[in-house]
């Protein structure tokens, strides 16, 4: 009896032993890039051995802790220690559309006159064509401003009577002629109010996302390896620690981790009209280099957890391709569907706002890699009454 009790301590304790092992590295979920003659000779027992990973380490972070189970039990919410919440410091009332300090743009209206200002991060922005659209394919203004030697650039612009709103739409390029790209599109729209002045038009879920940003967010719970946010994996440690070895800040570190990502990971859009889910795990995302939305926002908050700093994977509604619209309208403003995931990042003591698939302009589609453009920075650390022009708020996920 005795021999059999020891036996299960010890079947217990390799268990665990394997179990922890699981739950840091990647070795078991990824057994056959480790051992390659076993994925060749074994290739079912090889993909057997990754399921059965995933699924001990989905069971694993579905554990409730004492006080979550408790929580659970009263049917209340687990409350937040007060040390342990965030504070939500955010800018109203800016020009600014994000405030990445080296690659920005800002639009304000002063009286009759629209004025658009910033900085580029590279020659290949160095142009700019500024329009103000009444409609898709009207265009009513269509002014062109280049940068100074240190790459800012000012415009201002009379805005015609003939209509009551517009569109501003803003492209680049490396030349003042040839082919532009698309910076600012349609979501930034100037409308006379009642009283016959112009103004920036408000999105209409706005207000719903300054309460749901600030609502107090853990800091514990942003910090935390989950079975896809695998930050305590030593790989992702090692590739968050060489990705930021030059950088000073947090804010810095989490600036070139949005920047690697946007240029590294590629959209999957064959995935948009496959049934099958892709994986969305951090490791799966790098060796695949492809993902959607959702995996593009684990990743992000894997390396930055990997290196200590905060992040939260949020889910909510977007528009553009996603939902097919790019317009709030008596449908979607009130949605709780969920088709896009982006992240908050918590440095300086305020949740960042980064959409990381928004700036990424990789794709990935027929079976090919098509490189994009130089990653943008609209989102990375996006102005919150910009951001909601396109996105809504719904959930901040913490288990998954």
């Amino acid at each position: 009896m005795k021999r059999f009790f020891k036996f299960i301590l010890v079947l217990a304790i390799l268990c665990l032993g394997l179990t922890a092992i699981n739950n840091e590295t990647d070795f078991f979920e990824n057994i056959g890039n480790y051992i390659p003659a076993l994925e060749e000779k074994y290739p079912e027992a090889t993909e057997r051995i990754s399921n059965i990973s995933r699924d001990v380490a989905a069971l694993w972070h579905q554990i409730p802790s004492f006080s979550e189970l408790k929580a659970m039990i009263k049917g209340e919410e687990l409350p937040l220690d007060p040390s342990d919440v965030a504070t939500n410091a955010y800018v109203k009332d800016s020009p600014l559309l994000s405030f990445c300090p080296q690659d920005n743009i800002s639009i304000n209206i002063n009286g009759n006159t629209l004025e658009v200002f910033g900085v580029v991060d590279s020659y290949n922005k160095s142009n700019l064509i500024i329009c103000l659209n009444e409609s898709e394919d009207n265009t009513v203004v269509q002014e062109s401003v280049s940068t100074d030697s240190s790459y800012q650039f000012y415009k201002s612009i009379d805005i015609p009577d003939d209509y009551s709103q517009y569109n501003v739409n803003v492209y680049t390029g490396s030349k003042p002629y040839g082919n532009f790209i698309s910076w600012v599109y349609d979501y930034v729209k100037i409308a006379k109010n009642e009283y016959g002045v112009w103004e920036i038009v408000k999105s209409p879920v706005y207000d719903y996302n300054v309460s749901m940003y600030e609502r107090s967010k853990s800091i514990k719970a942003a910090s935390e390896s989950t079975i896809s946010i695998q930050s305590e994996y030593s790989n992702m440690k090692a590739l968050a620690a060489e990705l930021c070895e030059n950088c000073v800040s947090d804010y810095d570190k989490a600036l070139a981790l949005h920047d690697w990502i946007a240029g590294y990971l590629y959209y999957d859009n064959d995935s948009l009209y496959s049934d099958t889910t892709i994986p969305y795990s951090a490791t799966s995302v790098v060796n695949s280099r492809r993902a959607v939305c959702l995996g593009y926002a684990t990743l992000y908050a894997t390396l930055c957890r990997a290196i200590g700093i905060p992040c939260n994977v949020v889910s909510g509604y977007a528009l553009g391709v996603a939902s097919g619209k790019t317009q709030w309208d008596s449908e979607n403003i009130d949605t709780r569907e969920q088709n896009h995931a982006w992240n908050e990042v918590y440095v300086d003591g305020r949740w960042v706002i980064v959409d990381v698939t928004w700036d990424s302009s990789n794709r990935y589609e027929d079976g090919n890699f098509n490189k994009g453009e130089d990653p943008s920075h609209l989102y990375f650390d996006a102005n919150l009454e910009f951001f909601s022009a396109n996105h809504k708020i719904l959930e901040y996920t913490t288990k998954r």
